[in-house]
């Protein structure tokens, strides 16, 4: 088994990784590995091409041991159970051996056809380089939701993440490898990519609709997904909590200076119990999302202080270090 911080050595021959989290993609991976390949030797550099299967419970793991027994170039790791999206892109970057990675996902909405374009893009002198969809056949209320969290982490957050940010990206395999080995548990890599300060670009590429099976990206990983680059990556929400406090406050000492002005210069009466009760269930409120973010950011602390492996490896395939 691998344990978290572990890595394969960078192979300097392998100019390009193309590296694909899986997860419950049985009718998608060979035809997936078949367009890689033939879009990789078209190219015409040294390639490799990496899936981790994050626990998939279907055929998935199967189809890669048959698609690995008939191209070494063709390489897997499989998970013991499934540990979620980032903890499998950890593994692929630290298991990838060429100088450039290039990530993309299992279900075929990123073209491999696409990926000329960004090594074309590369060459103008970036390190990262992003695919920007063009069409995008996600469906109305996964986009809204995907650009609102963006938009609100832009603004709010002021974490510089590409536009219309996706997994559809080359990157500088130093990079890669840097963002994976540090120490944080719960890794938003999007915003790591940007925090080392490489070169980004970006260029419109096609996107196409899932070719089978569904979607296992719903609202609710979108909202832990936005909550994992919210807490992991700043500390204004406790900053926004204390705001809001000091507002409450103030509205607070406000309301209560009216409401004796009121009884003082008019003589008239107090408010009723309706507006007390709806007072204290704002307060109420406000202190419950206090509570929680805070608690948040203490459980975050803790899964960190466990230091327990972010994965366990029950298979690799075609690694010829381990024979």
């Amino acid at each position: 088994m691998l344990r978290c911080g572990a890595s394969v050595s960078q192979d300097p021959r392998i100019t390009y990784s193309v590296v694909v989290p899986v997860f419950g993609e049985e009718g998608n991976v060979e035809a997936l590995a078949s367009r890689v390949v033939a879009a990789m030797e078209r190219l015409g550099e040294p390639f490799e091409l990496l899936f981790v299967d994050d626990g998939s419970k279907d055929r998935t793991p199967e189809l890669l041991r048959k698609i690995a027994s008939k191209d070494e170039r063709v390489r897997a790791v499989l998970f013991t159970r499934n540990y979620g999206q980032e903890a499998a892109v950890e593994a692929l970057y630290l298991h990838a051996r060429g100088r450039w990675l290039i990530q993309m996902d299992g279900d075929l909405q990123h073209p491999p056809e696409e990926i000329p374009k960004l090594v074309a893009k590369r060459d103008e002198g970036f390190d990262i380089v992003y695919g920007v969809r063009a069409g995008r056949k996600d469906s109305p209320l996964r986009v809204a939701a995907s650009r609102a969290m963006q938009w609100g982490v832009r603004r709010m957050m002021d974490i510089e993440l590409p536009d219309d940010v996706s997994t559809f990206r080359l990157m500088s395999a130093p990079i890669a490898r840097l963002v994976a080995a540090l120490p944080e548990r719960r890794k938003f890599f999007s915003a790591l990519l940007v925090w080392s300060g490489a070169r980004i670009g970006s260029v419109r590429v096609r996107h196409e609709a899932r070719n089978a099976g569904r979607s296992h990206y719903n609202l609710t990983k979108l909202v832990n997904h936005t909550w994992d680059l919210l807490a992991g990556y700043t500390s204004k929400p406790l900053r926004y909590i204390g705001t809001l406090g000091l507002v409450m406050a103030l509205l607070g000492l406000g309301l209560g200076a009216w409401v004796i002005g009121r009884k003082l210069l008019w003589d008239y009466g107090i408010m009723g119990w309706p507006s007390l009760f709806a007072a204290v269930v704002v307060l109420g409120g406000v202190q419950l999302i206090a509570t929680s973010v805070i608690g948040e950011y203490i459980a975050r602390i803790y899964v960190q202080a466990q230091g327990r492996p972010l994965y366990n490896v029950a298979e690799r395939i075609n690694f010829p270090e381990e024979g």
